[in-house]
């Protein structure tokens, strides 16, 4: 659950097209014969397919390196990295937990443009991203999004700002 968690807070709205249950249709869906293919277009069994590598994606990160960009995180409170880093490596594997990553599907993607192959691209950036951390890293490291996922920004406004922007707006004006 670290990885995913972890992966979800950098990738903030990209993570609804990285995330799901630990079911699946096991087909894959989501060959090459898809990849110039609008994510707003797929069926739902190729969201599902989607969904379910990009998952496999975000699994390549080991438990190391999610320690590592843990202890980074950590480190932006004012806690020591490297104590962090090795707490979190010597805790116990935690079950998937699929209550809160259970937003992947075509229901998602309505309205994004951006094509399977952009958010694939876009994934590796930020898996790279995550593996390359290391304690003396800086909110810099992690704050900006990859430039290979510009696209994203541009083709699915609010993906990788978690789209919490109107709440933000709203709570501005005043509220009640």
């Amino acid at each position: 659950m670290t990885r995913m968690k972890l992966l979800g807070f950098l990738m903030a709205g990209l993570a609804l097209v990285a995330c799901g249950d630990d079911e699946g249709n096991g087909d894959g869906g989501s060959g090459s014969d898809i990849e110039g293919k609008e994510l707003g277009a797929l069926t739902a069994e190729e969201a599902d397919g989607l969904c379910d590598d990009l998952r496999g994606q975000a699994k390549t990160i080991s438990k190391e390196d999610a320690c590592e960009a843990e202890g980074v995180l950590a480190s932006l409170f004012g806690m020591e990295c490297e104590t962090t880093r090795q707490e979190c490596i010597s805790a116990p594997e935690e079950p998937e937990a699929t209550d809160d990553l259970d937003a992947c599907g075509a229901s998602q993607f309505t309205g994004c443009t951006a094509t399977v192959a952009e958010v694939r691209a876009c994934l590796d950036a930020m898996v790279g991203t995550i593996k390359a951390l290391t304690c003396e890293s800086t909110f810099t490291d992690i704050a900006q999004p990859p430039a290979a996922c510009a696209a994203i920004e541009e083709k699915c406004p609010g993906a990788l700002r978690g789209g919490g922007e109107e709440e933000e707006d709203e709570s501005e004006d005043g509220g009640s």
